[in-house]
């Protein structure tokens, strides 16, 4: 007997829509298909609405409170996020193995929803890294470039390039990458994104720009995506704020100018760039930070409203996309077998993001007054529901630590 059926459901994958039910058993998807051939424990049904799968936030602040993260995370899953990828910066980074395991003592037990973890690369700790993604507790490895104080320097990407592990990097430069073409028609200028390119051409490995903001920046991917193997996310804020606005968030990198996020929209719509990510940070207004866990999917879904890209599209940036980037095998698919992580929704209706309404302990929004789906009808974390429209229904966080394959 299965735990619960879904009966009737359009689920949307990069591959099209399907109407089918599914089935779900001690956390994973047991059936997927017309009809299961066993009787279930409970049974929904979902005609005339969307099934997608759960939303993997690639990027975002992690406070270091057990009890502003449960706060945190709970505001997350409301929205659609299921799992969450943990960035490595702040008062305690994630630096070596032992670091690992003090954010994990931290979230474990008071999240809702799964996370991973981020290593911060620094000039002299490669082989720590390595080891703690040996033993299974990072699914990534950042190297920031900048020339900002945490920032490392162009040639500790070379010495990232063999260490297992998807590797990210994060540009932080305030003022556009500077390129222009050599003789032979390569790109000069940036050192440190040149550091991107020749970790991905001449060692051959893979590479994921974490937060991709510019023009420029995209202008160097470009022309050589899909012959090395670079993807790049973007959040929610270079793509509906612009610096000619008055929304009172401070970010690294900056909200660009208007013409870099109408640019950046173009990009998601050609399939030039691969995942979403928040970077969200619950923090007052005027310091770092854009609060936006919640609202990452409701966002996104008001752009598939108005014919900014297509369902297909979101849950191949919000789901499919970071599964595969990341190594998370059980994730980002309604398939046989995957953690049974998921997101109930309809389409079409939209309504105006009011601060009052959102659970995050920042107390403020840069999208405040802007349109945005509702919050899911239902959300469930390994299987087990823990958000109905908005509102957390789980008896205690159940989210646990993911590991990449």
């Amino acid at each position: 007997m299965y735990d619960l059926i879904i009966r009737d459901a359009t689920i949307v994958s990069s591959a099209g829509r399907q109407v089918a039910d599914v089935a779900i058993k001690d956390g994973k998807f047991a059936y997927v298909g017309p009809r299961p051939p066993r009787s279930a424990k409970r049974e929904l049904s979902a005609i005339g609405r969307f099934l997608m799968p759960g939303v993997i936030d690639t990027a975002a602040h992690v406070p270091m409170d057990r009890a502003a993260w449960t706060l945190e995370s709970g505001a997350a899953v409301t929205g659609g996020v299921t799992t969450i990828l943990a960035l490595p910066t702040g008062p305690a980074p994630i630096v070596d193995a032992d670091s690992a395991r003090a954010r994990d003592d931290l979230l474990g037990g008071a999240s809702w929803c799964d996370y991973g973890l981020w290593g911060l690369a620094t000039d002299t700790n490669r082989d720590a890294l390595a080891q703690a993604v040996e033993e299974g507790l990072l699914v990534a490895i950042l190297a920031i470039l900048g020339g900002e104080p945490d920032c490392v320097a162009p040639a500790t990407l070379e010495a990232l390039v063999n260490t297992p592990g998807a590797l990210g990097v994060q540009v932080l430069t305030d003022d556009p990458i500077e390129l222009r073409p050599d003789a032979d028609g390569d790109p000069q200028g940036s050192p440190e994104a040149l550091a991107v390119l020749r970790a991905a051409r001449e060692h051959d490995r893979a590479v994921h720009w974490v937060n991709l903001s510019t023009t420029e920046e995209l202008d160097l991917l470009d022309p050589v995506r899909g012959d090395l193997p670079v993807t790049a996310g973007v959040t929610p804020h270079h793509l509906f704020l612009s610096e000619e606005e008055d929304t009172g968030v401070v970010t690294r990198p900056p909200v660009r100018p208007e013409k870099d996020r109408r640019t950046l929209w173009t990009a998601l719509r050609r399939g030039r760039l691969d995942c979403l990510a928040s970077d969200h940070r619950a923090s007052a207004r005027g310091e770092p930070g854009a609060p936006s866990l919640e609202l990452l999917l409701p966002l996104m879904l008001s752009a598939v409203r108005y014919g900014k890209l297509s369902l297909e599209m979101l849950v191949t940036l919000c789901s499919e996309s970071p599964a595969k980037v990341f190594g998370l095998e059980s994730k980002g698919r309604i398939v046989k077998g995957a953690d049974a992580d998921l997101v109930l929704f309809s389409e079409g209706d939209m309504g105006r993001v009011d601060p009052d309404d959102l659970l995050s302990g920042a107390g403020w929004s840069p999208y405040a007054g802007r349109e945005a789906a509702p919050k899911p009808e239902l959300v469930m974390v390994g299987g087990q529901v823990v958000a109905v429209r908005g509102e957390l229904v789980g008896e205690k966080p159940t989210g646990a630590r993911v590991s990449a394959s």
